[in-house]
């Protein structure tokens, strides 16, 4: 699993060549809002990662959408939300 914060597009670029190089990844949830810490205490942002992180180690469905995927990485990449 890969975890994606929204943050500058120079680490979304980081992440974006590190799912498209690897296909062991078979998660991507990606975390608006939350900035360059995922864990960070703010809003409900660890309650989040933790969702995401424990549903991949239970193998159950992710709470976080599966994206980007391989095929998303060029509109993810242009989306400079």
């Amino acid at each position: 699993m890969l975890m994606i914060a929204e943050c500058s597009s120079q680490i979304r670029q980081w992440a974006t060549t590190i799912l498209a190089d690897d296909p062991a990844i078979e998660r991507t949830p990606y975390m608006p809002a939350v900035g360059h810490h995922m864990w960070n205490g703010l809003d409900d942002n660890d309650e989040h990662a933790y969702a995401a992180v424990d549903a991949f180690l239970q193998d159950t469905p992710a709470p976080l959408p599966n994206y980007p995927t391989r095929a998303d990485i060029p509109p993810f990449l242009q989306d400079r939300r």
